[in-house]
């Protein structure tokens, strides 16, 4: 059997009986997390230019825009909710590849708006959709053994997550399915420069490639066909974009080790690669009872593929005037860390940039790549991280942070999901009720056992005043 077969078949015949419960339960954490970041994000000015843009289409009013109700075609739904999903870059990601997988924002829009689309479909049959399609998604990013830094190439082969929960939740045979992964081919992209340049299309792009997902399934099911080797024809995607791969990090353990159970969670509304300095920061502050203002230095220590992603070019990113730039700084973030012993949404709003006493923070905080670590985790994409930190007085404090919370082995729960849902609803552009955020992760929790998901859907808008 060809690899193609058998990643088809793998879609095709997984179901709620053969999945491992850890990867159903992960699934479902990753369903309330995609669902809490989109109603953190619905105010960003990339929400609304995403409601926007989905506006001037028009089509059949048959899917829900989370949070503000409007109704859109299943495919500019998934792009407004996996755009929106992105806006703070909260969303979890895979961190155990070279170049990291934010699988979940694209699997998780298409997934629920074919679910609204035909009613007769499970709570059972949408989880372990979403089971699935993260398995294979992060199944391809991570066999993919370049880095994007060298290349310019970002997880290309996100099209095929939204693909295969797509083709799974259309009830696709195994000929349907073929084509769908073929017409994906079509649509295959993604490029580093967003993050370069910290623009718009770090979110938009997610969405795009849930909307193609999505409508590669729709057009294999009205009768087109598209190449039948995608992965590894002659001019497949393997040989024409990614010939530097590792087959066994695709393949080994296939429908017996669903590597969504391996998706680390955010606790922290910025770019994972910051995550364990301001979760060292944090421990140190708790530990050691000190403040923003005792703080006279801070030296960090990280690897080179992080130190590159996340501190450099360092005038931007020890001077972030616009908040996705602050969103990939590690100097703001370890700054807000040590200042205000939280990070949150709102300190990523324009106005808090320019926080004098954040900014003497990162005046003071020197970051350079760790020999060490440099030698151990040299591939890691959110490398280790050594902290010091100088007190007034001559005390100082040291830590290493190898996984911080939210990493597979240092992992979030259901109960964190709703309290981040929670913190979230927050800054929704329309207030949600308490009542009905805990309705919302009930459900979830409960999702294998739902008959229907109409529930879900009414409470993924929010109560107008």
């Amino acid at each position: 059997m060809d690899t193609t077969t058998q990643l088809i078949r793998h879609v095709l015949d997984s179901n709620l009986e053969t999945i491992p419960a850890k990867a159903i339960e992960r699934a479902k954490l990753s369903i309330l997390d995609t669902i809490a970041c989109a109603i953190g994000g619905s105010n960003d000015p990339i929400a609304h230019s995403a409601r926007d843009l989905a506006a001037l289409s028009g089509g059949n009013p048959e899917c829900t825009v989370w949070i503000s109700g409007g109704k859109l075609p299943a495919s500019l739904a998934a792009l407004v909710n996996a755009t929106t999903a992105r806006a703070l870059d909260f969303d979890e990601t895979y961190e155990l590849c070279i170049n990291g997988c934010h699988a979940s924002a694209y699997d998780v829009p298409p997934a629920l708006a074919l679910a609204e689309r035909d009613s007769s479909i499970t709570g059972s049959e949408l989880v372990s959709a979403v089971a699935t399609a993260m398995d294979l998604h992060i199944r391809l990013a991570r066999s993919v053994t370049t880095n994007a830094i060298e290349t310019g190439r970002d997880n290309m082969v996100a099209v095929w997550g939204a693909t295969a929960v797509s083709t799974k939740l259309l009830r696709l045979d195994e000929e349907k399915t073929r084509n769908a992964f073929g017409i994906a081919y079509a649509h295959a992209a993604g490029e580093l420069q967003m993050y370069e340049e910290a623009s718009h299309t770090v979110s938009l792009q997610q969405g795009l490639r849930a909307r193609a997902g999505l409508e590669s399934a729709l057009s294999a099911m009205v009768g087109f066909n598209g190449p039948r080797k995608p992965f590894f024809g002659r001019y497949g995607f393997f040989k024409a974009f990614e010939p530097s791969y590792d087959l066994n990090l695709l393949m080994d353990g296939l429908g017996r080790e669903y590597v969504n159970a391996s998706i680390s969670f955010k606790p922290w509304p910025a770019c994972k690669c910051v995550h364990p300095a301001v979760d060292g920061l944090l421990q140190l502050r708790k530990r050691h009872q000190f403040t923003g203002e005792d703080i006279v230095s801070i030296e960090l220590g990280l690897n080179r593929l992080a130190e590159d992603f996340v501190v450099q070019p360092r005038d931007e990113k020890w001077d972030p005037k616009e908040p996705v730039v602050a969103r990939f700084s590690l100097p703001y973030a370890t700054a807000v860390a040590a200042q205000r012993g939280q990070v949150v949404i709102r300190d990523f709003f324009p106005d808090a940039l320019t926080d004098k006493d954040v900014r003497r923070i990162m005046g003071v905080t020197k970051i350079d790549v760790d020999p060490e670590i440099e030698r151990t985790h040299g591939l890691y994409s959110n490398s280790p991280i050594t902290i010091k930190v100088t007190l007034q007085g001559g005390a100082e404090h040291s830590i290493r942070v190898d996984k911080a919370f939210g990493h597979p082995e240092n992992p979030a729960s259901i109960a964190d999901g709703v309290q981040k849902l929670k913190a979230c609803a927050e800054m929704s552009m329309i207030p949600f009720a308490a009542k009905q955020l805990d309705l919302i992760g009930e459900f979830v929790n409960d999702l294998e056992k739902q008959p229907t998901l109409k529930p879900l859907f009414e409470l993924l808008v929010a109560a107008r005043q």
